[in-house]
């Protein structure tokens, strides 16, 4: 008697949610999503509505697709067994599997935080999660008064929190270990005008690291590594992320340019996911549009390999992203990692990133039409 295929997949975030949203019409195969236990899938793209302004928590909540949910908690994965085992003690076989466990943030190194460690850490946070964007909401409004925010990062997070926040009438001081931050998220030439625009507009200490956090009568004492005192009502910590993976992964699951994992029949998508590709150095890519393509991808993948469809090909990030960071309209799609930049002859600000002559991604300001429709030349094929 022959049996229908098992996909399993680990993960109800942009990732795995758009791999079971592609797998759910189909009848030839079965396909089971594990959530974390107690979570409520949500978008996280959206937190900071909740963090910065007035957007209810359940007006971000992410659909789940039709196919069986498991809500348990991934506590290791058998590759060899094919097999997942989870905190209530269930083991749940597969046929495929699909990890996309997503990422966590990036916090302070121990000992930066000191003092009474309760009472400052309540005041130092990240925005990563629905429960992140919850205690920022209450931190802006604890005082009555327009807050002391300082953000430590420089990244898209970082610039365009700095950016709401500003404009909403608080006190922004950004903090970047980088003398231009953002090169990694936008490319130097789009970094530079950023940071330009942040200097313009709030206090800023670019090359400069957090050394010491401390309790504050109102809030929390920052120490530089140059000793220049910072005061504020919480910081902001916004330093990227790594990945979230499950063991026998520790760094995450490195996959090939079809998001295959080493183990037969595994693949991964989103923060969790780690591509080498030979057009470009091996990156995580983790923002929510690509994760949603990743996730799509691997499932068509996974399906292909259980003899249930064609070959999808490799993968190509071509997802866009843009962000209004202190009134400019920052946008970009594809990937710029290892790129090498050059400035579009054009009356707008568009740069392109290329990686051995071949156009990889592209990022611009107050350009977005013009920098959205090379989503689908990048790479040197049509999409």
């Amino acid at each position: 008697m022959t049996t229908t295929p098992h996909i399993l997949i680990l993960g109800a975030g942009a990732a795995g949610s758009a791999a079971a949203r592609g797998l759910a019409a189909r009848d030839d195969v079965r396909v089971t999503l594990v959530t974390e236990t107690g979570e409520a899938p949500y978008t996280r793209m959206l937190i900071s509505g909740v963090a910065l302004g007035p957007t209810p928590p359940d007006l971000i909540a992410l659909p789940l697709p039709q196919v069986e949910v498991v809500a348990d908690t991934v506590v290791d994965v058998h590759p060899s067994a094919r097999t997942v085992q989870l905190a209530t003690g269930a083991r749940l076989p597969y046929d495929a599997l699909i990890v996309a466990t997503g990422s966590k943030p990036r916090t302070l190194p121990a000992g930066v935080v000191r003092g009474a460690t309760t009472a400052t850490g309540s005041r130092v946070s990240t925005m990563h999660s629905l429960a992140d964007a919850l205690r920022i909401r209450e931190l802006l409004t604890r005082g009555g008064r327009p807050a002391r925010v300082a953000i430590y990062g420089g990244g898209l997070i970082a610039a365009e929190t700095a950016s709401l926040l500003h404009a909403a009438g608080h006190q922004v001081a950004v903090i970047s270990r980088s003398h231009t931050p953002g090169v990694g998220a936008f490319g130097a030439l789009v970094a530079e005008r950023i940071a330009a625009d942040h200097a313009a507009t709030v206090h800023t200490h670019f090359g400069r690291i957090v050394q010491y956090v401390d309790r504050s009568e109102f809030g929390v004492a920052i120490t530089l590594d140059d000793g220049t005192p910072l005061v504020a009502d919480f910081l902001l910590v916004a330093l990227g992320t790594i990945a979230a993976a499950p063991a026998p992964w520790t760094a995450g699951v490195d996959v090939d340019e079809r998001l295959r994992a080493e183990p037969d029949r595994v693949y991964a998508a989103g923060g969790v996911a780690t591509l080498h590709h030979e057009s470009f150095d091996p990156r995580r890519i983790d923002h929510w549009e690509d994760a949603a393509a990743q996730g799509t991808h691997a499932a068509k993948a996974a399906a292909s390999e259980l003899g249930l469809g064609e070959d999808p090909g490799s993968y190509l990030p071509r997802s866009p992203y843009m962000a209004m960071i202190h009134g400019r309209m920052v946008s970009g799609v594809g990937y710029i990692g290892g790129a090498e930049s050059h400035l579009e002859d054009t009356d707008e600000f568009v740069v392109r990133h290329e990686a051995g002559g071949t156009v990889t991604g592209v990022t611009g300001i107050d350009a977005v039409g013009t920098v959205y429709q090379w989503g689908s030349q990048l790479h040197g094929s049509p999409a």
